[in-house]
């Protein structure tokens, strides 16, 4: 194998967060590893071997907005011995300017992290990771009002689960917060109150502010209302799904 083979097949366990597109949903996750030819994503949820997928990431240094496409090459799945569940994915039709910022990156990983060749380096301490959450999480928009606070603030959720919600708001609360929330369903208005605690703060970068909460006092009724009214059932359609074929010259 020639050096610019071996440079090429380097996998850095750089974790950052990324998001995955499935159908209609997207899916916030976080890399595993990141490579000349691709990258690793950690998740309990693997989509299926051959599918052609959409990611889209935050590149650094200048966390600039990239989005690729590539395929589902292997599956780890959840409870293999010694192993992180989630699929490594071969970028597809990757070039010119995009395939120079791909390779850019991977550099910029070389080159700043050279220790995560060895050893996991995550990029941001905020970053979540899904493997083996409780829930899944899936990427939704509803309305929510803060009702303890007094003024009372219009908020929108980026992603939803069984468990929580992640909300996009400058509110300065702090963690192990009380708030009652009303979620309204985005098209029928219906409303539900919840009882969460604040578990996790973002403030930077300033756009992505918000408040990771938790529900808590559901009984398993009202954990399902909750979830029919989010709408976290629903599976993304198969219209429109590509598989790829193994020896596809895209691929990179």
């Amino acid at each position: 194998m020639g050096d610019i083979e071996k440079r090429r097949d380097k996998r850095y366990r750089y974790r950052m967060p990324a998001v995955l597109v499935r159908g209609t949903r997207e899916v916030p996750l976080l890399t595993g590893d990141v490579g000349y030819r691709g990258l690793f994503l950690r998740t309990d949820d693997p989509p299926p071997l051959r599918q052609l997928l959409q990611v889209k990431l935050n590149l650094p240094p200048e966390s600039s907005p990239f989005t690729v496409h590539a395929m589902a090459v292997f599956v780890v799945p959840a409870g293999t011995p010694g192993r992180d569940p989630g699929a490594g994915l071969q970028l597809y039709a990757v070039s010119g300017e995009a395939r120079q910022r791909w390779d850019r990156f991977v550099q910029w990983v070389g080159q700043s992290h050279p220790e995560s060749l060895e050893t996991p380096v995550k990029a941001a301490a905020q970053a979540p990771d899904t493997v083996n959450r409780q829930y899944p999480r899936i990427r939704r928009e509803l309305s929510v009002r803060a009702q303890s606070i007094r003024d009372l603030h219009l908020l929108v959720t980026e992603d939803v689960s069984r468990g929580g919600m992640f909300l996009r708001t400058g509110i300065d609360l702090a963690i192990g917060s009380e708030v009652r929330l009303l979620v309204a369903h985005p098209l029928t208005g219906q409303t539900v109150a919840l009882d969460t605690v604040v578990r996790r703060r973002v403030e930077h970068p300033p756009d992505r502010a918000g408040l990771g909460v938790e529900l808590f006092g559901l009984d398993e009724k009202r954990r399902e209302e909750f979830a029919e009214l989010a709408g976290l059932d629903e599976e993304p359609g198969e219209e429109g799904v590509v598989y790829v074929a193994k020896d596809d010259p895209l691929l990179a």
